[in-house]
């Protein structure tokens, strides 16, 4: 199990949304690299490259322009992995924070609010990573 939005959780998250082949097709035009950030603890981002809705790598840092970066706070990513809110209410009460397309994020509303739905699916940690603490 590993901590969650770290690298090797990250890894695990893009193959298991990938195998959902209606969630694929509901992705396809979809490109974007995506930030996944904590807002009270220092875990460093992850990123998350999207090419025409399959995941085409994931990073520590990003090699180009992020489109998208979505953060929250522990408690909220929390809830949203224990499906106790999904990712499209926590964006309209201003819990989960974004930056990038309105327009890109409105029109994929539905299945992004899914891939946020399957985060609970992969078995994860909430504790720093090893890369907070520095030891890597």
């Amino acid at each position: 199990m590993h901590p969650f939005l770290s690298l090797p959780w990250m890894e695990d998250y893009a193959a298991h949304c990938s195998k959902d082949a209606e969630l694929v097709q509901s992705l396809k035009g979809f490109t974007a690299l995506i930030e996944y950030g904590w807002l009270d603890v220092p875990n460093p981002s992850v990123y998350l490259h999207m090419r025409d809705g399959l995941p085409q790598g994931i990073m520590d840092s990003p090699a180009q322009k992020v489109n998208m970066r979505v953060y929250a706070r522990t408690d909220i990513w929390q809830r949203i992995y224990h499906r106790d809110i999904s990712a499209k209410k926590a964006l309209l009460i201003h819990e989960l924070k974004f930056k990038g397309s309105m327009l890109t994020l409105l029109k994929y509303m539905d299945p992004i609010n899914a891939t946020f739905r399957r985060m609970g699916d992969v078995p994860a940690t909430f504790a720093l990573n090893a890369r907070a603490r520095g030891s890597e």
